[in-house]
């Protein structure tokens, strides 16, 4: 690079200084090329100091600005150099220099461009790695300003220089000992030197030779434009032109990048038409280069250091024609093949190299090929890449590789003898010097004419010594194979035992999947096996198992190999009469002095057949008829059976068992002290020691799931235990729960334990969950649970009727609480009495609860805590009038002797709350009832409602109630409180009512709820507050001095009666009249309690004492006031609607009318 520091200073020089005439040259030179030969013999000088010793002469000199961009360019012609390091006598012709106009004025003459045209540079690399460089003209060429042509001197190799010619140097110029990049660099970093703002150097038209003797290589590059820049990081060399390399030609460019702070060269390169064969010298031997011949793109980019060595590579080759677009931001299509490389440092050195190619064969990718030689031959296509890294001496020091392949013939020497016909597959992995590793070895082969799917290979191959290997091998896949096709597969390369196993004891079958793991050593004195693994999934197939038991025919299953233990685990199978499913014998060979066999399945067939058969089959089970009543069972069996015999003869041990029987439709009677047993499915487990049943059995009618422990002393029953998870419904469980059914419906499931001794006794403990089912408690209707119990304990004691007594039970849960004991009666059907305490339902939380069930009739008591009335009132409510209604829901089928069929004898006392709907309760409750058939026929009741003002005296509040059955078939019901306020409010109906007497008298056919009412109310001295109808009402009727009254006080009323009919959840009021000192009114209609909605209509009468005298006149009166009730002035009105927003309207033609025309008024608008 040394001819490129030359000439570079070489321009500078010819610089013009700022002599006399400057200003007036400058002036013109603004405007056109000016003639400047003044600067000639300046030029002259300065640059023949920079060849060392020779002469530059220059015919003509011209100057010309550059404006707007701070510059001058001078333009020399005739330049000629000889002598001092110029070899030759040398002729450049014209160039062009640019300079920094600013830098010139004060003094600093600094170069930022040169041109020259015709131009050519040769370089030579000599074999002891320094660098000899040319430069000559080429003839025949004009420049760009149309000056004189200037002949042409001499050829390619006319002017010569090296560095080790120069003995001496100016004090300006670097030294000639540094290497041309460094000096290079040393010019363009100097600061305050001529090249500090050096931009370009280009050399046109001209021809490019490199020369290297090293490797006997010659590079030519036609018609080159040769470009150089730099900035202040790095200085920067593009080659544009036809490239001849060795036999190719081709269109390209090249591109040199040196940083100019540190060292080395990347070279990038894009060529048209080229064999990567041409790079043969310039590549590591192990890429093969020289066995590329064919013309394609290529894109080259490597590194090497100041002294040409090679550092790194990268190539990309493509098809022809993909690289003709020269743009660098342009993507071509993938390419064919790419290489990368890099030196090794350090250790022994070499190269890592990386190839990657879409599609070859091994004979076309030689890369390929040479680094799987050994571990994989192919004749068919393949892609993909290998990295390996190679010692400076040659030696293969690790290869990866990743490579997919097509259809053909392959050969693994470490597995198989022969080749393998193959559809395709891919190996990735790694080999070095101490083995070979598979990450990835997947093929699918063609076997006996028949494709195969995919299947996965797990490879690894140690070399121990040379020639001695350890080959670790393992295949999986779900291929359908015949008993010859796993014998092609099976690596015969050495037969292991596995191989020779199945050769000799598989008779026939077809497999759905199979396995191998191997791990074998080979190439030693004899060949070692250290694991074998094998896994075959079978079908159809045919194998001997002992001689007792025959062969196993129609199988089906897979058979697993772990060295010496040999499984064969069968999804199904015939031996003798029994079948067998899932299963498995494991043949232990391991211990050539004990073989022995286990037994593992599961089997079915007819019971006694079945064992029968094994009883007989001289595997030490002819003790099990003596264990099992055999004779006295029936249906089918299916056996879980583990089974360990010895092989030897005689057998070298008692065979051991544990068989797992499931008895199908099995009726075993008075087996469990007289207790029915019946199973549809009855597991049992059988052991020489004991016999023990789980599963689903049936106790009475009541479904269970069971353990039963059996323990037997010389074949003989010497405890049984039985434990039970039950569930079902409480109508199946006959007489096992007793009465409990009658009261308890749905589901129910819980623990129940029981236990006989040697001498016969019988307890049960049970613990029930009752999250499921509903509590009907028939004989108390007021206590209906909101929701189901949770949980239920008992302790049970039986007789030989059955239940006889529950000794304690306690049922506990959010929607119920209870306990206490229970006597049943001496069938052990029905319930004799009970005592029950803090019974807890919902809001009710009773402290005692006492049952007696006699024969007439069913007694109750219930004492002390709070009772919620809100169910019995609301069904009354819903199903009055109904004749089919009853209090207690639910339809409960019993026997006749049940106490649902009985009437009840209720009585309450002690009771602090009654709640009823709405929430609110009546305090100090006492009631006696008498409740048949759902219906309530007779009732006395004594409460206390609570304040809703404060204020009230204490003695208010009373209730008193009663339905009594009168002699003549109906039922009288009376109530009467001495506050309707506080009742109206407790009951929920209304809060607008303050104080007042109320008295009720009603008569029904039939008893509570069924009939409908007939009765009249009467009610005194109340008042009416915050009433909103009422005051609507008013208010149309413009009764504004009344308005005013009931906002102070409310409305005052004297009495108030009417005659009712209440029935199907409606009160039909008739003549109903409330009278007081500032108003009186009428009314008469329905309020429909289902429907929720008003039908009432009447008059209201202002200042109702005038009305009452006027009323009282003989004839007048009846003028007057009318017949319909009014007053004297009275207002016609209607409510109608819903509860929550009535529509309220006032006759106005009534307002201020006496009566009888009031009457003839309403006639009228009611006709219109």
């Amino acid at each position: 690079m040394n001819w490129l520091v030359r000439l570079l200073t070489f321009a500078l020089f010819l610089v013009v200084a700022w002599a006399v005439g400057v200003v007036f040259v400058l002036e013109r030179a603004s405007r056109y090329p000016v003639e400047a030969n003044f600067l000639t013999p300046w030029l002259e000088r300065h640059a023949s100091e920079q060849i060392y010793g020779g002469a530059v002469n220059i015919e003509k000199t011209r100057i010309a600005l550059q404006p707007g961009e701070g510059g001058a360019r001078l333009l020399l012609t005739g330049v000629s150099a000889s002598g001092g390091t110029v070899a030759k006598p040398l002729n450049i012709g014209e160039m062009t220099v640019a300079l920094s106009l600013p830098d010139l004025l004060i003094g600093r003459p600094r170069l930022t461009h040169i041109t020259v045209d015709d131009l050519s540079f040769g370089a030579r690399r000599k074999r002891d790695g320094s660098f000899v460089f040319s430069v000559a003209p080429r003839p025949g060429q004009n420049d760009a300003m149309s000056l004189t042509s200037v002949p042409g001197l001499g050829g390619i190799a006319e002017a010569a220089t090296s560095p080790e010619e120069f003995h001496s140097s100016p004090v300006a110029s670097p030294s000639p000992d540094q290497a041309p990049l460094d000096q290079l660099r040393g010019i363009l970093l100097d600061r305050n030197g001529v090249l500090s703002r050096f931009e370009e150097l280009r050399l046109r038209g001209g021809s490019l030779v490199f020369d290297d003797a090293a490797v006997d290589e010659r590079v030519v590059v036609h018609d080159a434009t040769m470009t150089f820049s730099a900035n202040p990081t790095q200085a920067r060399l593009n080659i544009d032109g036809l490239f001849e390399i060795g036999s190719s030609f081709s269109n390209g460019q090249v591109e040199l990048i040196t940083p100019l702070d540190g060292k080395g060269v990347d070279i990038s390169a894009t060529l048209m038409d080229m064999a990567l064969a041409d790079f043969a010298a310039y590549l590591p031997d192990n890429l093969y280069a020289e066995e590329r011949p064919a013309a394609a793109d290529l894109r080259l980019a490597v590194t090497v250091t100041d002294q040409g060595q090679l550092q790194r590579f990268g190539i990309e080759r493509h098809d022809l024609g993909t690289l003709q677009n020269l743009d660098p931001t342009f993507s071509p299509l993938l390419p064919t093949l790419v290489a990368s490389g890099e030196r090794r440092t350090g250790g022994a050195g070499g190269w890592t190299v990386a190839i990657q190619t879409p599609s070859a064969t091994f004979d076309s990718e030689p890369a390929l090929r040479e680094a799987l030689r050994g571990v994989f031959v192919f004749d068919g296509s393949v892609s993909g890449s290998v990295t390996f890294d190679v010692a400076e001496d040659g030696r293969l020091l690790d290869l990866k590789f990743d490579a997919a392949i097509g259809p053909g013939l392959a050969t693994l020497p470490s597995l198989y003898q022969i080749p393998v016909a193959l559809r395709g597959g891919r190996l990735v992995g790694q080999f070095t010097p101490k083995g070979l590793r598979f990450d990835t070895l997947e093929f699918i082969p063609v076997i006996n004419g028949r494709n195969l799917g995919p299947a996965a290979l797990k490879l690894t191959i140690d070399t121990l010594a040379p020639k001695v290997y350890r080959i670790r091998m393992g295949v999986e896949n779900n291929w359908q194979l015949t008993h010859d096709d796993i014998l092609a597969l099976w690596p015969d390369a050495n037969e292991d035992a596995g191989r020779k196993w199945f050769r000799e004891n598989i008779a026939r079958g077809r497999t759905s999947g199979q396995s191998l793991d191997l791990d074998i050593e080979t190439g030693g004195p004899e060949t070692v096996v250290h694991n074998l693994q094998a896994e075959i999934r079978f079908a159809d197939g045919a194998f001997k198992l002992t001689d007792g038991l025959g062969y196993a025919r129609n199988a089906s299953g897979q058979i697993s190999i772990d060295n010496g233990l040999y499984t064969i685990d069968l999804d199904r199978a015939n031996v003798g009469p029994v079948s067998a499913q899932d299963s498995a014998i494991r043949i232990d060979l391991r211990n050539d002095l004990d073989p022995r066999m286990n037994l593992r399945g599961q089997f079915d067939g007819e019971l006694r057949d079945s064992l029968g058969f094994l009883t007989k089959a001289d595997i030490g089970l002819k003790d099990l008829a003596e264990t099992l009543p055999i004779d006295r069972t029936d249906g089918r069996m299916t056996a879980a059976a583990e089974m360990s015999l010895s092989l030897t003869q005689p057998a070298a041990f008692k065979p051991a068992y544990d068989l797992k029987l499931n008895l199908q439709d099995l009726r075993v009677a008075n087996y469990l002290g007289g207790l029915p047993v019946t199973a549809s499915a009855l597991p049992v487990r059988i052991t020489p020691e004991r016999i023990a049943t789980s599963g689903a059995v049936k106790l009475g009618k009541m479904n269970a799931d069971t353990e039963l422990d059996i323990s037997l002393a010389n074949n003989k029953l010497e405890n049984l235990s039985l434990k039970a998870v039950f569930s079902g419904n409480t109508e199946d469980a006959g007489t096992l729960l007793g009465f409990l059914p009658d009261y308890v419906k749905g589901e129910v499931s819980g623990d129940l334990s029981f236990v006989r001794d040697l001498n016969g006794r019988q307890t049960m403990d049970v613990e029930a969950n009752l999250g499921r089912a509903i509590i009907d408690l028939s004989p108390l209707p007021y206590y209906k649970p909101v929701g189901q119990p949770t949980m239920a304990t008992a302790r049970l004691s039986f007789s030989n009727a059955g239940l006889a007594r529950v000794d304690s039970f306690k049922v506990d849960g959010p929607a119920l609480h209870l306990m206490g004991t229970i006597d049943m009666t001496a069938d052990g059907q029905n319930l004799a009495q009970a005592k029950v305490r803090n019974l807890i339902i919902g809001d009710n939380n009773l402290a005692s609860v006492s049952l007696l069930n006699e024969r007439e009739f069913m007694q109750i008591l219930i004492e002390d805590g709070q009772l919620d009335g809100r169910p019995i009132i609301e069904s009354i409510l819903e199903n009055q009038g109904k004749q089919d209604a009853s209090i207690v829901p639910g339809t409960i089928e019993a026997s006749p002797n049940a106490p649902n069929h009985k009437p009840w004898l209720v009585n309450v006392s002690g009771i602090r709350r009654f709640v009823v709907p709405g929430g609110k309760a009546f305090t100090n409750i006492s009631l006696s009832a008498t409740i048949d058939r759902g219906a309530v026929i007779q009732f006395s009741l004594n409460a206390k409602s609570p304040a809703h003002l404060p204020g009230r005296p204490a003695e208010l509040g009373n209730l008193r109630a009663a339905l009594t059955p009168q002699a003549n078939g109906f039922y009288l019901l009376t109530f009467q409180s001495d506050d309707a306020g506080s009742l109206f409010s407790t009951l929920n109906l209304t809060d607008e009512i303050r104080g007042g007497v109320v008295r009720v008298s009603a008569n029904s056919a039939l008893p509570l709820p069924k009939g409908g009412w007939l009765g009249s109310m009467e009610m005194l001295n109340f008042s009416l507050v915050d009433a909103p109808i009422m005051v609507q009402l008013l208010s149309l009727a413009s009764l504004t001095g009344i308005l005013e009254l009931a906002a102070v006080g409310g409305l005052q009323f004297t009495n108030l009666t009417s005659n009712f009919t209440y029935g199907n959840s409606a009160l039909y009021l008739d003549d109903l009249r409330m009278a007081g000192p500032s108003v009186g009114m009428t009314t008469e209609g329905s309020i429909d309690f289902e429907a929720k909605r008003f039908a009432l209509q009447g008059n209201v009468t202002p200042f109702n004492l005038v009305s009452e005298i006027a009323g009282s006149i003989p004839v007048l009166g009846q003028v007057l006031t009318g017949t319909d009730g009014g007053g004297l002035f009275s207002a016609g009105y209607k409510v109608d609607g819903p509860f929550s927003d009535p529509v309220v309207n006032v006759n106005p033609f009534q307002i201020l009318t006496p009566g009888i025309y009031r009457q003839w008024f309403q006639d009228i608008i009611s006709n219109n």
